[in-house]
């Protein structure tokens, strides 16, 4: 018998010559004495003319039955006799199981590459072959209910910079500041990552300014800036659109104050920022201003809020695994991740219709008429370099990549400021200390007769602070937007194959305890030094570095400033009587919103 199970056997398929093959058994081989059989050195089996094996021996006559379904291949080995099953069918069954054989040798190798990590790849859990690391963030993230904990739990285990295989996507995770800094300050991680979660959302092909790259992306983000700073973004005119919608934000809660029974309106605080803060943008976008009630566009919001939560910043089911488009669209999220977009196209596309109605050239009012005007001129066309201009010189593209511009700025135009102030709210009411410090400087600084403008910031440090906080808060839950390795590059001594993931966990440094002592405590404080004034560390990087640092970040601290300082001046917040403290668990997603909660709106006296 062969050592083991049936010993150790190797078995190769040697070429005799054309027509002729023959096993080539090594091993030691003394018989098998349930069958009988021995082997006769040096003698071929024969099993028809076109293959020859080793010559077995029967030591006495026996048949090998294969079960009763199977009786026709009953065989009765004869010693020093040929065991045929007709030339033909021994040919293809021998070919069946070399076949066989073959395709099982290379799954096995396929499989084998498939969970080898490249080498001095940065640290991690195992990879599977095709799962790689996605069955063990799975459990972590089942664990710890969030995406951003998991991975923060890796880098706990494995150190702050965290290699990961997500179906076919190489990823690393950056959960240290040292990282963090030293990836968005590099141009070899300028990329944007490619496949179907980022070319489905905007037709086919990469589009807009968040998830491009190279040149296409460096000239359009130049061009958005350039044309946003006319209409007012990043000046004087921003400031004077944000202090309107505040306004009428007040106005808002007067009017609910008003209808209410009691001496006060118990309001939903967790969404009820999301159509102001949009107007901000939106007003130098399209000259556009939504009303709070428009059923439409509240529709829309509450699609991509519920969009927002079924996936994630590195992706999703089948951005990981492209195969499930096709075999489980419902099951992978692609069939709602298209759904939703393509309502967001219908509304982006019946908008441009309507500026178009309107639109005199030469004469823009909005970044929109700026690329309408575009589209009818060749010579404003070439205003784009070499590549940049035969990628946009066709009209059709052109105006894609408008409607693309658009929906990013739709979709997180207002995500970082809404869920901030959406948070802050929510520490106020379990801070309420902090909130009557904050009420005291802006009457010292405003008083009561008119709302609080930008002119103010510089004069209210605390107010300042508490913004600072608000947004450490809420992106001390999320990730920044994924980067792409452009090249074979190196990061914190690790090697990174071209086309790697990179994303850094902002939980890393806004909630490290070694930077902030008390991370999981809404205080204000933190952010001022002895005398008062506003002092922000270096390890606060909610919104990025270098040319990669988020080019809404003015708007969006300006936004939570002034709708902050206009709220708490003119009402008091606080747990409505009988309800329990808001929880502070968030609502896990691409970014984590706050779970909802009410708050008791008082006016002030």
């Amino acid at each position: 018998m062969f050592r083991g199970i049936w010993g150790v056997l190797w078995m190769s398929l040697l070429s005799r010559q054309v027509g002729e093959w023959c096993f080539v058994l090594f091993g030691e081989f003394s018989g098998c004495p349930c069958c009988h059989i021995k082997l006769e050195s040096d003698v071929l089996w024969s099993l028809g003319s076109s293959l020859n094996v080793f010559v077995v021996k029967l030591e006495s006559d026996v048949s090998w039955s294969l079960g009763s379904s199977l009786n026709v291949l009953v065989v009765k080995l004869e010693s020093d006799v040929s065991w045929s099953l007709g030339s033909s069918l021994n040919v293809l069954i021998v070919k069946m199981w070399l076949a066989a054989i073959l395709f099982l040798c290379i799954l096995g190798l396929l499989a084998y590459l498939d969970s080898r990590k490249p080498r001095n790849f940065p640290p991690g859990p195992q990879w599977l072959p095709v799962l790689g690391s996605a069955l063990a963030v799975h459990q972590l993230r089942k664990r710890t209910g969030y995406l951003y904990e998991a991975t923060a739990e890796l880098a706990r285990q494995y150190g702050p910079v965290v290699g990961l295989k997500v179906g076919k996507d190489r990823t690393v995770v950056l959960c240290g500041y040292d990282g963090i800094k030293d990836m968005l300050s590099r141009e070899e991680f300028d990329g944007r990552p490619q496949g179907p979660f980022y070319e489905t959302r905007t037709w086919g092909i990469r589009r807009g300014v968040l998830l491009t790259d190279a040149e296409f992306w460096q000239e359009q983000r130049r061009f958005v800036l350039r044309h946003l700073r006319e209409f007012g973004f990043g000046r004087r005119t921003m400031g004077e659109l944000i202090e309107a919608e505040a306004g009428q934000m007040v106005r808002m809660f007067r009017e609910k104050l008003r209808d209410s029974p009691g001496p006060g309106a118990v309001v939903s605080m967790h969404d009820v920022f999301g159509v102001y803060v949009l107007n901000t943008l939106w007003s130098m976008m399209a000259g556009i201003r939504y009303s709070p009630d428009d059923l439409e566009l509240k529709k829309l919001q509450d699609l991509l809020t519920e969009l927002f939560a079924k996936i994630d910043m590195v992706g999703c089911l089948f951005s990981h695994f492209p195969v499930l488009r096709f075999i489980a669209p419902e099951l992978s999220g692609y069939k709602q991740f298209l759904y939703i977009h393509q309502k967001l196209w219908v509304f982006l596309k019946n908008e441009l219709e309507n500026h178009k109605s309107t639109f005199r050239p030469n004469d823009a009012r909005d970044f929109m008429d700026v690329y309408l005007e575009m589209l009818g001129s060749e010579q404003k066309k070439s205003s784009f370099s070499g590549k940049i201009h035969r990628a946009v010189k066709d009209v059709t593209l052109l105006k894609s990549q408008l409607l693309a511009i658009c929906m990013d700025m739709f979709m997180a135009g207002s995500e970082t400021t809404s869920k901030s102030l959406g948070f802050g709210f929510l520490y106020l009411l379990l801070f309420p200390e902090v909130q009557k410090r904050a009420q005291d400087e802006i009457d010292a600084v405003v008083g009561r007769d008119r709302l609080p403008s930008l002119n103010d910031r510089p004069h209210m440090p605390y107010m300042e602070a508490m913004v600072l906080e608000s947004v450490r808060m809420f992106m001390g839950r999320t990730f920044s937007i994924p980067h792409r390795a452009v090249k074979d590059t190196t990061l914190q001594g690790y090697s990174i194959p071209k086309d790697t993931m990179v994303i850094c966990n902002f939980n890393g440094t806004l909630m490290n305890k070694t930077f902030w002592g008390d991370p999981e405590n809404f205080r204000p404080e933190r952010f001022l030094d002895e005398e008062g004034k506003v002092v922000i560390p270096d390890y606060y990087t909610p919104f990025g570095f270098g040319k990669h640092r988020c080019m809404g970040e003015t708007l969006a601290k300006s936004n939570v400033f002034l709708f902050m300082a206009a709220l708490l001046q003119n009402f008091t917040f606080s747990i409505p009587v009988g309800a329990m403290p808001p929880s502070t668990e968030a609502v896990d997603g691409v970014t984590p919103s706050p779970r909802p909660f009410q708050a008791l709106v008082l006016p002030r006296t």
